[in-house]
């Protein structure tokens, strides 16, 4: 082979294993630009996602609120772990079906006093008195542990307008009415209003808080022929139907 065909064979080696250079470079960062790209977005932590749901539903809050929920969940987990207090257990899960749900009925409460009737871990209560302090809001549970975990949570927390009574709705007869009562899935709308009717004022307004509304007993209720409009919430980070009944205390 002569010089040259020699010096020629060199070149095209040379050009062909530079190619083949590029093209595993070219490669190689096709593989890690795949792979960056694939990797999840860094979870949000529940305060930004509290703020976030908060927003969504126009509600304002500060930072001695932010900070009131965040440590309301945590004392509600560790009460939990001993206590059973609630079926959910993760902070994670109390966002959406405790914190938002509850707050979520926030724009309808119009008023000074709040009746919570029934309110067990002190939901809706315990949230709506964070997020309006200057609403004042009383508490009534049956349950002896659930009474006394809000009263230790209202002082953690500093509440001074949330109170508990640890009675039953029944026997229960405040002084001076109140101008809305409140209830979360805790009975009947029926027995809701019948049993906490002499705790409401004239001119006062029952917000029971409901999932999907029963026909049955939406029925039922209509018998006793009581003035109400219903509401379809929207509760950030829930999948599930979500409504409230406002009742007014005069008759049709």
């Amino acid at each position: 082979m002569s010089s040259a065909t020699q010096a020629s064979s060199t070149e095209v080696g040379s050009k062909t294993a530079n190619k083949l250079d590029a093209s595993n470079n070219t490669a190689r960062k096709a593989r890690e630009s795949k792979t960056l790209n694939t990797e999840s977005p860094p979870e949000q932590t529940i305060e930004t996602r509290l703020k976030a749901g908060l927003d969504a539903m126009n509600i304002s809050f500060g930072d001695t609120a932010i900070g009131n929920l965040l440590t309301y969940m945590e004392l509600l987990h560790e009460w939990n772990k001993t206590h059973n207090l609630t079926s959910i257990d993760s902070i994670d899960e109390m966002l959406s079906k405790h914190i938002f749900d509850s707050a979520s009925i926030k724009p309808y409460v119009k008023g000074a006093t709040l009746l919570d009737v029934g309110s067990g871990a002190g939901l809706p209560g315990m949230v709506l008195a964070t997020l309006s302090p200057a609403l004042q809001v009383t508490s009534i549970e049956t349950r002896g542990k659930k009474a006394q975990f809000q009263m230790y949570a209202a002082n953690k927390l500093n509440l001074p307008n949330f109170i508990v009574e640890n009675s039953r709705i029944e026997d229960y007869k405040p002084k001076e009415k109140f101008a809305m009562v409140t209830s979360r899935a805790f009975s009947s709308l029926s027995d809701f209003v019948e049993g906490s009717k002499q705790t409401i004022s004239d001119s006062g307004r029952w917000l029971a808080m409901k999932g999907q509304l029963d026909p049955e007993e939406m029925k039922e209720f209509k018998k006793l022929n009581y003035k109400y409009d219903t509401y379809a919430l929207a509760v950030p980070e829930l999948d599930a139907q979500r409504h409230l009944v406002l009742i007014r205390p005069q008759k049709k």
